[in-house]
């Protein structure tokens, strides 16, 4: 069986990135759904809130340093900006993240994955680098950035069934806080294959016209950003 997975032709990437509450999750079931071919859905919500112990999990964990988490930009200011980051183990979770999907392509799986591929911390890079050679098709999510602390409310009761109410609501509330760092990271460029504004546009609309423009998801997005990372051009030039 193994030999004869090998021989398989890679399957198809969908890479949908947004920051929460663009309509990820929900756009993602329904392209899986849509869809005649098997399509596996993986999300960083699903890894973080499922496969990563809860006491990792930003929000309340009592080891959520360690992992992905969000912090006041001041300690001391907790009602100012906040960010989000990669503690001494985060780097680690996001690879092996990263490496799954891979896995599952190189042994003819289809996979959508809903993520949030920031710049800084280097989440976006690290995704590039794992999915290098497969065939990958980059989506944004972009709405308004003001609609986005409504959105991240209505989806609560969700996250409830995953973390529990208590540790949820904190984890929402985070998700709020650090809402407009994530959206500068992830459009802090401008190379996608396919940018849509999902307040505009219903998630069953959405993952149509994904579906329609993606062909053999061989997009440019991705080898242009991997020439960008390997030349040191801006956003991913050292600082």
């Amino acid at each position: 069986m193994g030999e004869e997975m090998t021989k398989k032709e890679p399957g198809r990437i969908v890479v949908i990135t947004g920051s929460t509450g663009a309509g990820k999750s929900t756009t993602c079931a329904e392209f899986v759904n849509q869809q005649d071919d098997l399509w596996l859905h993986f999300g960083v919500d699903l890894f973080f809130g499922k496969l990563v112990p809860r006491k990792f999990i930003d929000g309340g964990g009592s080891r959520s340093g360690e992992g992905l988490y969000t912090a006041p930009d001041d300690p001391a200011g907790v009602d100012g900006p906040w960010h989000m980051a990669l503690g001494p183990l985060g780097a680690g979770m996001m690879h092996s993240f990263h490496s799954m999907v891979a896995e599952a392509a190189r042994s003819g799986q289809n996979v959508v994955l809903d993520h949030i591929a920031m710049v800084d911390p280097p989440v976006l890079a690290d995704c590039i680098a794992c999915l290098a050679g497969l065939p990958v098709y980059f989506v944004a999510l972009k709405p308004p950035v003001e609609v986005i602390p409504k959105r991240i409310d209505e989806r609560l009761e969700s996250i409830v069934a995953t973390l529990g109410r208590e540790h949820a609501v904190r984890n929402s509330e985070n998700k709020k806080k650090v809402a407009r760092f994530i959206y500068d990271r992830i459009f802090a460029h401008d190379c996608f294959d396919l940018v849509i504004d999902t307040d505009r546009h219903a998630p069953a609309e959405v993952a149509r016209m994904i579906g329609d423009a993606m062909g053999d998801c061989r997009g440019g997005a991705f080898p242009e950003l991997a020439r960008r990372l390997e030349n040191g051009f801006a956003p991913f030039a050292s600082k």
